[in-house]
């Protein structure tokens, strides 16, 4: 008989990530991470997740996907007419859900690991809808186009990539911004240089969402890209006024505001 494979429960994934990060992301391979996001204002997390952690939380992920992804494909005028083509579930249901993920994001080691590499204070984002969600790039041209995201930070968790021959691959381009009512996609092509990053399960990346203008390359072929994407608010994003159209239309987005400790 096959033995069972036990995982860790969701109270223990502060100490599993803390305990790791202090392996991992110290000393001079912290002060790297810190230098090249404030080059580049994106920057991979190699190696983010332990292993022990990261296939439950491919388990939980891909269960919810399976259950509850619902199919989205738009062209947003918002972001120039970009497309995005995926599978998505939002955050209402991975709450109910998703334990891991959920305690993955209210980690008070990830936070601590975010403000070192962003250079302050993050917090939870306070509208709930855009706490995390899930995406699958999954048929043969998914994409998630260019866009700029509202809030200035997102951290994202990678649990299924492709070989980056098969696209999959993220790319970005920093220090650009966006006018929602004139948004020019390709004036920031031309503008800026565009620099791509391939990742493997269990890495992760952070990104400055607000000024830099980012895609998943398209796939191709019979392979998948799944990840948990999470939102990050710096202290002046909570200051200002939010919407949240492509989020809303894109993962369901019903959660509420919310109260965030300063």
């Amino acid at each position: 008989m096959q033995e069972k494979t036990a995982y860790p429960a969701a109270n223990d994934v502060h100490g599993i990530l803390e305990t790791h990060f202090a392996e991992v992301f110290s000393g001079e391979a912290l002060a790297e991470i810190q230098q090249n996001f404030q080059n580049e204002h994106v920057v991979p997390l190699r190696g983010f997740c332990p292993p022990e952690l990261l296939k439950a939380l491919q388990n939980e992920a891909s269960g919810i996907m399976d259950e509850h992804g619902v199919d989205r494909s738009f062209n947003f005028d918002i972001t120039d007419g970009t497309p995005r083509q995926m599978t998505t579930v939002g955050q209402p249901i991975i709450k109910d859900h998703g334990p891991l993920i959920d305690a993955v994001y209210f980690s008070g080691a990830l936070k601590t690991l975010l403000t070192d590499v962003f250079g302050e204070e993050v917090f939870t984002c306070p509208y709930a809808g855009e706490h995390y969600v899930i995406s699958r790039l999954g048929k043969s041209g998914d994409t998630h186009g260019w866009h700029w995201d509202d809030y200035t930070y997102g951290f994202i968790l990678v649990l299924e990539t492709p070989d980056y021959r098969d696209g999959g691959f993220v790319q970005a381009v920093p220090h650009t911004s966006w006018d929602k009512e004139n948004p020019d996609v390709h004036g920031a092509l031309l503008s800026s240089q565009v620099r791509s990053y391939a990742f493997q399960p269990g890495d992760a990346y952070v990104i400055k969402t607000n000024t830099t203008m980012h895609r998943v390359y398209p796939i191709r072929g019979e392979t998948q890209r799944t990840i948990v994407n999470t939102t990050w608010a710096s202290r002046s994003d909570l200051d200002r006024d939010m919407t949240h159209e492509t989020n809303d239309a894109l993962f369901g987005g019903t959660g509420e505001a919310q109260p965030v400790a300063v």
